[in-house]
């Protein structure tokens, strides 16, 4: 069964800042080199779901629909005069797929998928993805999908629960990028490195925050790469006014009001005077400018240790892409104990896991201590990542649920 499949990515602002900023000669060339440039990159999934959905016979496409630059090329190629939802409405309408996905179901739902629906006859189902926190009016928001897609079973479960149709697919690594990764690799070598969001006083990133406060506290060498984000004065002061708030009420008896006002019902709930972080100053030694993509990989690829720590969100279970990118160039996994493991790979095996902070700890420096060991773990984690974590085997997957929805 033959399908037109197009996949609706937005990239972060992050990245797509720091990918202009390097090439600014890339806004003058033509879509076509513009979108390959930016794929070669491999930054996210890049074109890999389209590739490898081809590869079996899909007519698979893919935009890029944040990326101003490469959809203004898009549109002034067609002779169109639009930007933002607009361009991408006449980009869907100019492919006429029979599957839409959106990769980014916060900034794409609701109302605006079931205008494509109505616009667009071609449509046949409307995809969502959901592998972040998501409030409960974007949940809401998500039954405009015929069906969503999660990275793991927690958001799989909870969505599920709310009545809505879900599937999940793992995260994966792209195997062809290999040789480029090892290929003029300057990188230097790294005892523990970890690539990812940092944000400060964010509720997702408590266990993240009391791993690394215990690595300063225990003087393990740790490579942080980021853009540290501490929360703005005006946020701080406002939940600093909130705080005060609370306190106030309870003591003038009007403790039963909180509860309706939701500016205060997550500030009765804090122990402490919202302040700006102090572990903000003492990680700054550590903290290295984030990387993206293929550069991202080259650097991890030279450590001898890849930290993982999910998201508060993620709960008891595994998933993100941060598994994955460790084992597949081949450094040591250290990452926590959840409920799926074992789905993924086997503990002390071909990854090393931890049930506690201290144990984290304990763990990584057993295995910097024990470099052969360490070693072991690393090949065997990586020939499982490059055996059955490979978007090869997830487009696969997808394929196989769409022909089940068709």
């Amino acid at each position: 069964m033959s399908y037109k499949f197009v996949k609706i990515t937005t990239f972060y602002f992050s990245y797509l800042k720091d990918y202009y900023a390097r090439n600014p000669h890339i806004k003058s060339r033509s879509y076509s080199e513009q979108y390959q440039h930016i794929m070669s990159e491999a930054f996210g999934w890049a074109d890999f779901y389209e590739k490898h959905l081809r590869d079996i016979g899909v007519d698979a496409f893919e935009i890029v629909a944040n990326a101003r630059p490469l959809q203004k090329a898009w549109a002034l190629e067609h002779g169109i005069r639009a930007q933002g939802k607009e361009l991408l409405i006449k980009q869907l309408k100019t492919l006429k797929p029979d599957i839409v996905f959106f990769q980014d179901s916060i900034t794409y739902n609701g109302k605006f998928v079931d205008y494509l629906k109505q616009e667009i006859p071609s449509i046949h189902s409307i995809i969502g993805r959901c592998c972040s926190p998501y409030t409960s009016e974007q949940l809401q928001n998500f039954r405009y999908f015929n069906y969503i897609i999660t990275c793991m079973p927690s958001f799989t479960l909870d969505i599920q629960n709310h009545g809505l149709k879900a599937f999940q697919i793992y995260h994966a690594f792209e195997s062809s990028l290999l040789p480029k990764i090892n290929r003029e690799n300057s990188y230097p070598q790294s005892d523990v490195f970890f690539a990812g969001t940092l944000l400060l006083g964010s509720g997702n990133h408590i266990t993240r925050r009391k791993v690394f406060e215990k690595f300063l506290q225990r003087n393990i060498a740790l490579a942080v790469h980021t853009p540290l984000r501490q929360e703005k004065r005006k946020i701080i002061a406002a939940k600093q006014g909130a705080y005060i708030a609370t306190h106030c009420m309870k003591k003038c008896g009007l403790g039963n009001v909180i509860p309706k006002l939701p500016i205060l019902r997550e500030a009765v709930k804090w122990n402490s005077f919202p302040a700006k972080d102090p572990l903000l100053r003492k990680l700054k030694p550590f903290i290295h400018p984030p990387l993206y993509g293929l550069e991202m990989l080259r650097a991890l690829s030279k450590a001898k240790i890849g930290l993982n720590v999910h998201i508060d969100a993620a709960g008891e279970y595994a998933g993100n892409m941060r598994l994955f990118e460790v084992t597949s160039v081949g450094s040591c996994l250290v990452t926590e104990h959840k409920k799926n493991i074992r789905d993924l790979f086997e503990p002390d095996k071909e990854i090393m896991t931890y049930k506690s902070v201290d144990e984290c700890v304990e763990k990584i420096k057993w295995l910097l201590e024990h470099p052969k060991e360490r070693e072991d773990i690393a090949k065997t984690g990586q020939a499982r990542t490059l055996k059955e974590h490979t978007y090869k085997k997830r487009a696969e997957e997808l394929n196989e649920i769409i022909k089940a929805n068709l």
